[in-house]
């Protein structure tokens, strides 16, 4: 006989409530007006039913010693590292979980969280669930690369992770680099970008992802910017790319043609950001993740062990360098 859709709608409730909203099943009988054996009793077959499933979290999978080592070594003040087990998820999709519940735990209600594209801030954002926090806000901080669609865009990434957390999403609906400075300027300063730039200033934490300067990064393999300006570009000196803008060994703006041209936040205002995460992975990637902490772009790092471990390999920073708090 099958189950009333009542009691049905009952047990959902139920688990919501416990799984969702943390509550105890002792606060769940008192809101329910029921009994504490019922609501245990609607918690297993809430299972037996397959409407909930049990995951070993993220924090299972992080290597505590190497956060506090690099944390130590760079002067972050955070690190997640997370480790690369036979059988385990792959290391992105651990990676943007073990993030996603760092940002949860971090946000205040009337927080604004800005997020870049590819597809490391795309795995934070598909692991994102609704924060206690409220009143967020979450802003693109860079235009589209790519197609509108795909799960890499800054748009869908901003999309899904305002999603995820029962936020306001902003989306910055403008190509990351256009054809003429000029176009630029124009598109700046239209009601919905403008609106998009002005959120930027009210940061409490960014999560950006960290290219190299090579054919793979985003700009390069998109056709943004094309291929044959990437060794002139190095020549520059640049060694890292955030949201399409250039910076070198210290950390410092690499001036190009193409500043002018692009529409995403400025490296100067991402240095101002309180929580500044840059998530990478790819030991390819240490010196630009690097040069972004000594500029002091980014305050903190999220990455697997491999690349943590490239990174502690590189020369300690100097004392008072980045921003380490307790």
């Amino acid at each position: 006989m099958p189950r009333p859709r009542r009691s049905e709608d009952m047990i959902v409730e139920i688990a919501r409530l416990r799984y969702e909203q943390r509550l105890p099943q002792t606060e769940i009988a008192r809101l329910l007006e029921i009994s504490e054996a019922t609501v245990s009793r609607a918690l297993k077959s809430a299972l037996d039913l397959g409407y909930i499933e049990f995951q070993v979290t993220p924090k299972a999978f992080r290597d505590t010693a190497a956060e506090q080592r690099l944390r130590a070594h760079l002067g972050l003040r955070l690190a997640v590292v997370v480790e690369n087990r036979t059988g385990a998820h792959a290391p992105i999709d651990t990676l943007g979980k073990a993030v996603a519940r760092v940002i949860e735990d971090t946000l205040k209600s009337g927080d604004v969280l800005g997020v870049s594209d590819g597809a490391t801030a795309a795995a934070i954002a598909a692991a994102a669930r609704r924060s206690p926090a409220r009143d967020l806000d979450v802003v693109a901080l860079v235009g589209g690369v790519g197609a509108p669609e795909h799960y890499t865009h800054s748009s869908e990434v901003c999309r899904r992770l305002a999603a995820g957390l029962g936020a306001q999403a902003w989306q910055l609906p403008v190509p990351a680099i256009v054809d003429e400075a000029g176009a630029a300027r124009l598109l700046r300063e239209t009601g919905a970008v403008r609106g998009v730039f002005s959120m930027m200033d009210r940061l409490a934490i960014a999560v950006v992802g960290v290219g190299a300067i090579s054919a793979t990064a985003t700009v390069f393999r998109e056709g943004f910017i094309a291929p044959g300006k990437l060794e002139e570009i190095r020549a520059h000196g640049a060694v890292g790319t955030i949201c399409g803008r250039f910076f070198g060994k210290d950390g410092r703006p690499v001036g190009t043609e193409f500043d002018d041209r692009t529409l995403s936040i400025s490296l100067e205002r991402l240095a101002r950001v309180p929580l500044s995460i840059a998530a990478a992975l790819s030991p390819h990637k240490a010196e630009a993740i690097r040069a972004a902490v000594v500029g002091g772009l980014v305050n903190a790092v999220a990455t697997d062990i491999e690349t943590a471990e490239a990174l502690m390999a590189m020369q300690p920073m100097l004392t008072g360098a980045g921003s380490p708090s307790a």
